[in-house]
């Protein structure tokens, strides 16, 4: 596919040839690099309302190609290893910027962010808000080897839209222990941030202990939805090699609650991806696994590209995880970037909220999308 992208992208033919809208290579590229100049020109606040924006403007920076040595990107650098682990979704995302830009120098650090998501799970598996904790007593000392690290495109580019490849993977294990548990339970949106910390944790070979990715992975299998489609197969019976009919989704805490919502785009798409996560940080071969599998299937029967920057974003991660072009029989890559290409502001931002902030965090979502940020887990690393 990489190929034929870049075929395209030389003759300028739009993605949809007989699609009079759509967008071609050239018109994603222009996006992002537009979406990432409105960034870069965005005020920085060093405590924004939302505890994860900087943390997320940073992953953004990383995956839009920008150097580190840019003021900006060393601006939300320099804040992001300075600020407190808090919150799952900054320290989730902090972790999958550091992992991604250096993950040996940064292991200290990282090792910090496992343990912080790992004491920070609910008894029932979940993951809420998070506590802050007391660094001091992790032991880590979380400090950076004193070397420059360039990004930037790196050879081997996986498809159009993704520059990026994994740095070598630190040679020294970090084994954490879960020393606590944190509250009753969660919701489904942090928790699916938490397994993104986690997969970056554990690719720079923090061990994360396999009883708090199996409590994870049980709770996403008790939360999914009824069956639509009426199959009788059992839901737990994990890489039957058989081919899954059932169509289940998710909602933002669980289809047994009282009064609790169908489910829906955001919360299953974002679901998918946790779920393929744990599968590979416990080997389980997650093209097998009929919960994975019954998440596609309702992704594809309820297909949708949307004004929804979180879920498109979550979509991609699904899309990339799961390793699939499609969902049913949508191209997810391809509609959503006409989607999201074509709703652009003039400014390069993407969002309709009065307050700013969100926008900017909206425009994160679409460039994280544009350009397929997702590392998509290797077929040697399936079981």
């Amino acid at each position: 596919m990489a190929r034929l992208l870049a075929i395209l992208l030389a003759l300028g033919t739009p993605l949809f040839a007989q699609d009079p809208n759509a967008v071609s290579p050239r018109d994603i590229e222009r996006a992002i690099r537009k979406g990432t100049e409105f960034l870069k020109g965005a005020p920085f606040t060093p405590d924004r309302t939302h505890p994860c924006a900087n943390d997320l403007i940073l992953l953004t920076l990383i995956h839009a190609e920008v150097p580190e040595t840019n003021p900006v990107f060393q601006q939300y650098l320099k804040n992001c290893l300075e600020a407190p682990l808090a919150k799952t979704y900054n320290v989730a995302l902090h972790a999958m910027c550091l992992e991604q830009l250096d993950p040996t120098g940064y292991q200290q650090r990282l090792a910090q962010c496992a343990q912080f998501l790992v004491d920070n799970q609910a008894s029932n598996g979940q993951w809420s808000y998070g506590q802050p904790v007391d660094l001091k007593k992790y032991p880590f000392e979380g400090k950076k080897e004193e070397k420059k690290v360039a990004t930037g495109k790196d050879p081997g580019a996986r498809d159009f839209g993704g520059g990026l490849t994994q740095k070598p993977k630190p040679k020294n294990t970090i084994v954490i222990t879960q020393q606590k548990q944190t509250g009753a339970g969660g919701d489904n949106s942090n928790s699916q941030y938490a397994s993104l910390g986690l997969r970056a944790c554990h690719d720079a070979n923090i061990q994360i202990p396999l009883e708090v990715a199996n409590l994870a992975k049980k709770w996403w299998i008790d939360s999914q939805s009824p069956d639509e489609s009426g199959s009788k197969l059992d839901k737990n019976a994990v890489g039957t090699g058989g081919e899954v009919q059932r169509i289940q989704g998710w909602n933002y805490k669980t289809a047994n609650e009282a009064g609790a919502k169908g489910p829906y785009h955001a919360m299953t798409a974002g679901a998918v991806g946790a779920v393929v996560i744990y599968d590979y940080i416990l080997g389980i071969n997650y093209k097998k696994d009929p919960v994975a599998v019954a998440g596609c299937n309702w992704l594809g029967k309820h297909f949708s590209v949307n004004a929804n920057l979180y879920y498109m974003y979550g979509l991609e991660r699904a899309g990339m995880l799961y390793g699939t072009e499609k969902f049913g029989d949508h191209d997810w890559y391809l509609e959503g970037a006409k989607s999201i290409v074509r709703s652009q502001k003039d400014d390069g931002s993407w969002g309709s909220n009065a307050d700013n902030e969100k926008n900017t965090i909206q425009t994160c979502f679409a460039i994280l999308f544009l350009k397929k940020a997702t590392r998509a887990i290797a077929t040697g690393d399936r079981k």
